[in-house]
């Protein structure tokens, strides 16, 4: 039909010449056949006649945009409009020189461009959206350019930037271990490790060959902790389509457990792959180009069940995924603020990266990062350090890709709520010897378990991210030892990590005494407050597993007051948390509550330091 109309308007113009008519229905034929080559000798000779012969030029950028020439299709597209401006037939070549020229940056030229063929567009056509769009982008970089925000990438040390090609880099949360894809040109994809020493990064390591294959793996995602890794391989595994999600664990000794595929839950037929992690390894978030989603590729989130099993994906939904594509995601540490790279939203052009933010009910709609993080380039990926200080990604020059970082401007840092974290070991107090721990991050406003996790069995170390600012309980716990609590509040001027934090246990032993740090009260009363009742539960969980044992409860305080009055408070106290032990079915004839008042004292009531450690909850078995 379209042919018909513009032969019909076109054949008058030329009148007689009878000859570039017969030239142009050759060439019509070919262009049918799909033979271009001769299609185009026949379109040339009748421009040749004509030169005013407007739909052989749009022949001829089609053919030249079938061969990926840019350059040919552009000169024909732009003579196609300079002939017949007001014709809807050529809505394409509008829409062409449009985003070739917002691909280059020249955004005014893109403008006029795009409005013309959104002039010429059906309004409930997916070409209309895809329209306003690019119009939009083009009116947003140009804004950008306009109030550049002031970055300085630099590379990453040789020493990680050893192969030809290095992307998708990811740390612990300590920055104190980084992972990323490297290659060389030619070669397979591979991951590495490297740590960082007294000295700066250390040379770079394979993963095992159980990990590391012949064919390709890359783009992995590693838990805060550095215990938990999803991969990406793409042959020489059985694997449900093109690129499938592996896990894998460290083991006891330090190496990585047989990777294992994620599952139909997790995996398809297609291409799924770019995982990012949450801190604590519990939810994931990628890419995949399954049916079903809003277009092209988008991202998608499985979270990990009671049972340890993955649950089935489900899509991010629209305020993330567009009609076009929409990769790389990238979880921040804090939990909530979600990375990622587009085509479909507002930007310079190509793939820019974005961020938002996880509220409830969903996502805030995505913020471009600006220029020139973002650029006319592509960008595809960026990791962002715990604390949310620096930023990581990759700048592909020729043939070679390498990993540049740049402290994040206070423009975006105020958007990210920064993530610090707990490390250290724990140990048996008596020999220093490294214990297999369960360790538990309490919320002590909530009483909501953060994150359950264990302790190196080799090395006792362990690490747990503090995603917000609170009141926080830590509690370790091994058999046949007594367990340990920890208390600590977390905020805004708290911005300092807690490094080798040494947490000795002691075995359960008659008239050894451990110090409940977690229970409260209210000055000069002796009712338990609500953050008590986790560390009570756990007491009583403890005693209930050595039931051959008495227990003593004690009280103590400071000296402030008469010494009655603190004997009598101290009594209370005690008599409170026997109270709520035996309400949990324990036998009252093993459990005694005692008071001590300011009579035994953990260190001098000079100071308000002194006097908070001698107010104190202590239990004993005898």
């Amino acid at each position: 039909m379209l042919l018909i109309v513009c032969m019909g308007v076109l054949h008058p113009v030329i009148g007689q010449d009878r000859k570039a008519v017969a030239y142009f229905e050759k060439a019509e034929e070919a262009f049918k056949d799909r033979s271009y080559e001769k299609a185009k000798v026949f379109y040339d000779k009748t421009i040749e006649i004509h030169p005013a012969y407007a739909l052989a030029y749009y022949r001829l950028g089609q053919i030249a945009y079938t061969a990926r020439d840019v350059s040919a299709t552009k000169t024909y597209y732009e003579k196609v409009i300079e002939l017949d401006p007001e014709n809807s037939s050529y809505v394409l070549a509008y829409t062409f020189l449009g985003s070739e020229y917002l691909k280059i940056g020249e955004y005014e030229k893109a403008r006029t461009y795009l409005q013309r063929a959104l002039d010429k567009t059906s309004k409930n056509s997916r070409a209309y959206q895809q329209l306003e769009a690019q119009i939009t982008s083009a009116d947003f970089a140009e804004r950008m350019q306009k109030a550049p925000m002031v970055i300085k990438p630099k590379p990453m040390p040789d020493i990680l930037n050893f192969k030809d090609k290095q992307y998708f880099p990811v740390f612990t949360a300590d920055g104190e271990s980084i992972y990323y894809t490297a290659r060389n040109n030619g070669a397979d994809e591979d991951i590495f490790l490297a740590k960082k020493g007294v000295l700066g990064w250390e040379k770079p390591v394979s993963l095992p060959k159980s990990i590391t294959t012949d064919y390709n793996e890359g783009t992995c995602t590693i838990s805060a902790d550095g215990k938990t890794m999803v991969f990406t391989g793409c042959e020489g595994r059985n694997g449900f389509g093109s690129c499938d999600l592996y896990i894998t664990h460290q083991t006891s000794n330090g190496g990585w457990s047989a990777p294992e595929n994620m599952g139909e839950n997790v995996n398809g037929p297609f291409w799924d792959s770019q995982p990012t992690l949450s801190s604590d390894g519990t939810i994931m978030v990628f890419a995949s180009d399954r049916y079903g989603g809003e277009g092209g590729k988008d991202l998608y989130v499985s979270i990990k069940g009671e049972m340890n099993d993955w649950q089935p994906a489900m899509n991010l939904g629209k305020v993330i995924n567009t009609a076009a594509d929409e990769v790389s995601p990238f979880l921040h540490a804090n939990g909530s603020t979600l990375f990622f790279a587009s085509k479909g939203h507002p930007g310079m052009g190509g793939f820019d990266l974005f961020m938002t933010q996880k509220v409830k009910g969903g996502f805030e709609t995505p913020q471009n990062l600006g220029y020139p993080i973002n650029d006319l380039a592509d960008q595809f990926a960026m990791a962002i350090a715990a604390d949310g200080s620096e930023a990581y990604y990759s700048i592909e020059r020729g043939e070679h890709v390498k990993m540049y970082q740049f402290e994040l401007p206070e423009i975006l840092k105020e958007k990210i709520n920064p993530t610090y974290y707990l490390k250290g070991k724990v140990t048996d107090k008596k020999d220093e010897k490294p214990l297999n721990a369960q360790l538990q991050l309490i919320d002590l406003a909530s009483r909501n378990v953060i994150s359950t996790f264990r302790s190196d069995p080799q090395t006792g170390e362990y690490m747990v991210v503090l995603p917000y600012e609170g009141n926080y309980g830590l509690y370790v716990e091994v058999p046949e030892y007594f367990f340990k609590s920890l208390s600590f509040s977390f905020d805004s001027t708290t911005k300092k990590s807690v490094k080798d934090l040494i947490i000795a246990l002691e075995k359960i032993d008659k008239n050894k005494i451990e110090i409940l740090n977690n229970i409260y009260f209210d000055t000069n009363s002796s009712e338990l407050k609500p953050e008590s009742t986790v560390e009570l539960s756990k007491l009583a969980e403890l005693i209930w597993r050595n039931p051959t044992l008495k227990v003593e409860i004690s009280g103590h305080t400071d000296n402030v007051g008469s010494a009655e009055a603190n004997l009598d408070l101290s009594k209370r106290r005690a008599q409170a948390v026997v109270d709520y032990l035996l309400s949990e079915g324990l036998n009252n004839t093993n459990i005694k509550a005692v008071g001590y008042g300011e009579t035994k004292p953990m260190a001098p009531n000079d100071s308000e330091i002194g006097r908070a450690l001698n107010r104190r909850i202590e239990l004993k078995f005898y």
